[in-house]
């Protein structure tokens, strides 16, 4: 593969290998929080699902007693002075705009949750060890923040685009090579089907690293209004739709409501993490006045990044990618020996 990488990507791979030599030569420190680490990241350039496997390895640590945060970046959010408190596990403190869509839906599904944002999320721990009583934490989008240390360092492989085409940014979506799965304890193949064989994929990874366990996630669409109440999963209901989304992977996104037999007239894409305008709303109610559309379908970051702008008259409907894990105790069991029990 080096052999091939246009200039750009060699210029690209040497950043990611700088960067990588400054932490193991110790020249710049790696930070230990006083609480174990759960992180949670990928190879790629976005798309993966990791705000679904937060929230759903967050719904299963707080339903087995854990008393949890979770560290953001705030990508996309307008704060940047050092860390924002976005959810104090009772109450939102904050907005999008300022946090980030990401950290916004985090807490609206993890209420119990301690949420925060900041650039270095070794600080954001420290500040969360200082105020509350948690025992664990969980790294949004970790893999290659190298600052933190981490118990137990969990790499997602999205299984319907594993390496991002095979090319390192900007050409493909690597972040880093293949052989940067050797950094993790366990695999999570993720939007996987029951029955489909991934014995290729799980070949590929184990020459990195023959060792590492690997569990599996199935993907599943909720449906709700603007208010988060549930409506209809049936593909009846959504007969004529038009979805938009400003997220990493649109197409996978249109896929998954055509699998449901969705009938989807159109898909309209926006960048990712984008801020709706009046504009936008405006070329959204033009294509459903073309296509005769009165119901439009987005995701749960799109909602928020929607701010107070409505739709109006059309019906929108928010949809909400939940995770399944194959084998939830057998990874709760991981996590627990790899970063300790509850009781302490």
């Amino acid at each position: 593969m080096i052999s091939l990488l246009s200039p750009f990507e060699w210029a690209y791979l040497s950043g990611v290998k700088l960067h990588q030599w400054l932490y193991s030569a110790g020249i710049w420190k790696v930070r230990t929080l006083a609480k174990p680490v759960v992180s949670v990241g990928n190879l790629t350039a976005g798309g993966t699902g990791k705000t679904p496997t937060v929230i759903a390895l967050g719904e299963m640590l707080l339903a087995s007693g854990y008393k949890i945060s979770v560290l953001l970046r705030g990508y996309k959010g307008a704060y940047k002075r050092g860390t924002l408190l976005v959810s104090d596990g009772r109450r939102i403190l904050s907005s999008p705009e300022m946090a980030g869509d990401e950290a916004l839906v985090i807490s609206r599904s993890l209420p119990e949750a301690i949420v925060a944002v900041g650039k270095n999320r070794a600080k954001v721990g420290e500040m969360i060890e200082r105020t509350f009583n948690v025992n664990l934490h969980l790294l949004d989008d970790g893999f290659q923040h190298l600052r933190l240390s981490r118990a137990l360092n969990l790499l997602l492989i999205d299984t319907t685009d594993p390496f991002g085409g095979g090319h390192l940014l900007p050409l493909g979506r690597l972040r880093e090579p293949l052989r940067g799965a050797s950094r993790a304890d366990a695999v999570v193949l993720t939007r996987t089907n029951h029955g489909q064989d991934y014995a290729r994929l799980l070949d590929c990874l184990k020459k990195v690293n023959p060792q590492f366990p690997c569990f599996k996630v199935q993907q599943t669409l909720n449906f709700g209004d603007e208010q988060g109440t549930a409506v209809s999963n049936s593909p009846h209901s959504f007969a004529g739709t038009i979805a938009f989304a400003g997220i990493a992977n649109p197409g996978q996104f249109y896929g998954s409501l055509r699998a449901l037999g969705v009938n989807l007239v159109y898909g309209i894409s926006f960048p990712d993490h984008h801020r709706y305008t009046l504009r936008d709303l405006e070329k959204i109610r033009r294509k459903c006045l073309e296509t005769d559309v009165q119901l439009v379908v987005t995701t749960e970051k799109d909602r928020e990044n929607l701010g107070h702008l409505s739709l109006d008259p059309l019906r929108l409907v928010v949809a909400k990618v939940v995770f399944e894990f194959d084998e939830p105790m057998e990874l709760l069991e991981l996590i627990k020996k790899k970063a300790r029990p509850v009781a302490e």
